[in-house]
């Protein structure tokens, strides 16, 4: 009878076992969990009603109209603790950051649609619901929020690399799209998605203590997993609502705007990124009549958290010669990556004792492979260390550039830029904002120079062993380089930097608009006429008019018209404010929100002002035929007027006296250029050069052994970009 029990006993153990183990998975969260859609506080933010009256008056607002959330799967890679993350951040911490620590008056969300679900972007729209509910003051908005998505394309081949562009919706509460738009096929975000179990059950070994952050990853791919893509074929209000929507190019996302008819903006950035851009990205490819809708994409943000994209460069990565891709040489500003391949190699060989022929032909033969392997070229030098690169690939003389420059994909290119065989290509016009591209939830990450583990989308540090593992197993003086086979590549991303790439990150840029009223309709005036400008971050006023047009109207910046005479214009800037240390509203607000959004670190602002040192002016004369050498047609500067130091800030006037003789449309627009001050990252490798300034060994933010892992500040010159005026020559 004992041995029946026994057995009975362990009958029902088996039974119950798998009962058992779920309790206790679900009880302990093992199986994972939706994250948290966190609370918009309710307290209003005193310092953000703003009581305007009734005016013809323009006023001038600050935004950020790029901001992730771990909605974005990036981002919720990116902020697990294993990466000096701080866990995930909902949308509602978008609008509280906005609200108690960045002080904006709008913001958008603009999470990466790829494997966005639809619970998720219901969450999103009712989280930026409950935010543009908290408060009016009459017909002014506290702080107004916007609904968006990015649409995250890139490709390895120029021609089909059309880039990132975030969408913009107007509205909250009308008619908004069931699902965002995504790109397709995106080996990144497909690399994360099928990333393998064992690599997330090994960070959380590594790191048992915040075991449900790796638990809720691994719940977050199962999910996407499961979701079915929609038919491409379909009306998108005839889709089911739970798949996944894709968009090829251009063209395919503004006909699925057209179907869905909200009002909205596409707005590219990022451009000359070359994180995202193979070699010889270029915008030629879109300028055409389906793959460019100045309907949608009038404006372009110029500045964000990954660097500026304004400026052209005549250097290419590469030269074409008969078809095929020829390594350049190096010059001052620029030293090719397939130029330094050979540097590598050349050196290797030499410590390795061979001979200088030897070495020289080894360099040759490095070159080639490197170029041959495009975009490949990286992974011919084995086991390459970061440092051995030195500062190659980077533009040497552009403000706080994007990483790996492409000058082809600069806004300066773009507005030079004509479509002379397709006659109903509209040009590039775009208008010009400053954005964060913040990765934590946090719009307007640069109203304060610090935290740069916090405020930049930078988690390196040198001292990371999860980063640094496979650091201790590599032969890093293998002397020769090695051939490719890109067959084999076609399904690979190309090889990640985050040592070179963590002194290119910055805390972002700001976009400015001129409203009359602090409301959603205002502010989507100003965006729909260009009537905005972009900053590095610091909240500098700007004004740009034209004023001698035959109308008698002040044309502000944004603005296309026809003139017959020569152009004049007059340009107001003031510095932004200087702030003080900690936050002024501990009195208002729980000092634990505070700190815990803020980091304890406000926008808190004095009566002192920066000043503006001068006034830039560039001028643009697109191109008039076919091949019009386009470096010949930027002139960057072409007017420097200098300011005197005044709270009052500086007023300039200037005209154009060759405007007519020109007989050409002609695009101006200025930069303000602060006094120098300290920004994160703003010595990017910070070199040590020689006599001819050829960098000798870098320094990467966040290495110990280079800029330390502090915020690794040097002074640059903060600046505010004005939107473009576009005159158009009138023929008698």
């Amino acid at each position: 009878m004992r041995g029946y029990f026994k057995i009975a006993f362990k009958g029902f153990l088996i039974l119950c076992l798998p009962f058992i183990l779920l309790f206790l998975g679900l009880f302990f969260d093992l199986f994972g969990k939706h994250q948290d859609t966190g609370k918009v506080h309710p307290i209003s933010a005193p310092s953000l009603i703003t009581n305007l009256e009734d005016s013809d008056q323009k006023r001038i607002l600050f935004g950020d109209l790029h901001v992730h959330t771990t909605y974005s799967l990036d981002a919720f890679l990116g902020n697990l603790p294993i990466l000096e993350g701080e866990g995930t951040h909902p949308v509602s911490d978008a609008c509280n950051f906005a609200r108690f620590c960045a002080n904006l008056d709008f913001f958008s969300v603009t999470d990466h649609a790829e494997f966005l679900t639809r619970r998720e972007w219901e969450e999103t729209i009712d989280s930026l619901r409950n935010c543009s509910a908290i408060s009016k003051v009459k017909d002014q908005d506290e702080i107004i929020p916007l609904a968006g998505w990015e649409w995250t394309q890139t490709s390895l081949n120029p021609e089909d690399h059309y880039g990132h562009k975030n969408v913009i919706l107007k509205f909250l509460d009308k008619d908004i799209p069931s699902r965002p738009i995504g790109a397709p096929d995106h080996i990144f975000f497909q690399g994360i998605v099928d990333a393998p179990i064992y690599s997330i059950y090994g960070a959380l070994l590594y790191d048992y203590k915040n075991m449900s952050n790796y638990f809720n990853y691994r719940q977050r791919q199962l999910i996407i997993k499961s979701q079915e893509y929609c038919d491409e074929n379909e009306h998108v209000r005839d889709l089911p609502l739970d798949c996944l929507e894709r968009a090829e190019k251009p063209s395919d996302l503004y006909r699925k705007l057209d179907e869905w008819g909200v009002e909205s903006l596409v707005i590219p950035h990022g451009s000359a990124w070359g994180n995202t851009s193979p070699p010889m990205a270029s915008w030629v490819n879109q300028l055409n009549s389906k793959e460019h809708n100045q309907k949608y994409q009038n404006l372009i943000e110029i500045f964000s958290g990954h660097g500026n994209s304004e400026e052209f460069r005549p250097w290419e990565s590469f030269r074409v010669e008969n078809g095929e891709f020829v390594c350049p040489t190096p010059n001052e500003s620029y030293l090719p990556d397939c130029f330094q391949a050979g540097e590598i190699i050349k050196e290797r060989c030499r410590i390795s004792a061979g001979n200088e022929e030897i070495c020289n032909i080894r360099a040759r033969e490095a070159r080639q492979n490197f170029t041959k392997s495009n975009p490949f070229g990286m992974l011919t030098i084995p086991n390459g260390r970061p440092e051995e690169w030195l500062d190659s690939g980077q533009c040497k003389d552009c403000y706080l550039p994007a990483f790996e420059y492409r000058p082809k994909s600069s806004v300066q290119y773009a507005l030079a830029l004509r479509n002379f065989s397709d006659r109903g290509t509209q040009s590039y016009r775009f208008g010009f904002i400053g954005s964060s591209d913040n990765h934590s939830s946090k719009p307007g990450t640069g109203y304060k120079e610090l935290n740069r583990i916090k405020n930049t989308d930078s988690n390196y540090k040198s001292s990371n062993s999860i980063m640094n593992l496979q650091n201790n197993v590599r032969n890093y003086a293998i002397p020769r380089s090695q051939e490719i086979n890109l067959e084999q590549m076609i399904d690979r991303t190309r090889p990640s930097q985050p040592e070179r790439v963590s002194s290119f990150l910055y805390t972002g840029g700001l976009i400015a608009t001129h409203v009359v009223q602090k409301n959603r309709d205002s502010l989507w005036d100003s965006l729909n006429n260009r009537e905005v400008y972009a900053t590095s971050g610091e909240r500098i006023l700007l004004w740009f008019d034209l004023i001698n047009h035959p109308s008698g109207q002040i044309k502000p910046m944004g603005s296309e018209f026809l003139m017959r005479d020569n152009p004049k214009f007059k340009v107001r800037a003031l510095g932004s404010q200087k702030q003080m240390p900690g936050c002024s509203l501990e009195n208002e607000i729980d000092v634990n929100i505070l700190n815990k959004l803020c980091n304890g670190e406000c926008f808190n602002p004095i009566d002192e002002r920066n000043n503006i040192s001068r006034i830039e002016i560039i001028r643009i004369r697109p191109q008039t035929y076919p091949d019009e050498p386009i470096e010949t047609l930027i002139e960057d500067p072409w007017k420097v007027l200098e300011c005197q130091p005044s709270q009052e800030g500086c007023m300039v006037e200037f005209e154009d006296p060759n405007f007519t003789d020109a007989n050409r449309e002609i695009i101006y627009y200025v930069r303000a250029i602060q006094e120098p001050s300290l920004t994160i990252g703003a010595a990017n490798f910070a070199c040590d050069t020689d006599d001819s300034s050829k960098c000798l060994k870098v320094n990467f933010c966040g290495d110990a052994e280079g800029q330390g892992e502090g915020d690794c500040l040097s002074e640059s010159e903060e600046r505010a970009w004005s939107s473009p005026i576009f005159v158009q020559y009138a023929e008698n």
